[in-house]
């Protein structure tokens, strides 16, 4: 009876370690981070992808619009960032 009981708190506790890891790989933190660009002064979302680094504006007009090279920037970095207001994080002491 002692030995089904540790054998079934030993199971409860290695199923919640599972669950706790698959949230943590899956969940938390999301796919998307979120930032804004204003563009004419007119502020947009625009969602980041973690995993390649994709961005994605959201237009009224179009929903998520792809912030690609596809124009002919020649592939600058920057072309796509006037009038985009870094974040700048908070200084620790």
């Amino acid at each position: 009876m002692n030995a089904l009981n540790l054998f079934g708190r030993l199971l409860r506790a290695v199923v919640a370690l599972a669950i706790l890891a698959l949230f943590a790989i899956y969940v938390w933190p999301t796919r998307y981070r979120y930032d804004h660009v204003v563009t004419d002064g007119d502020t947009y979302p625009v969602r980041i992808d973690r995993f390649n680094g994709d961005a994605d504006m959201l237009t009224p007009d179009d929903g998520w619009y792809p912030m690609g090279d596809t124009d002919s920037t020649g592939g600058s970095p920057d072309a796509h960032t006037t009038g985009v207001h870094p974040v700048h994080a908070r200084p620790t002491t």
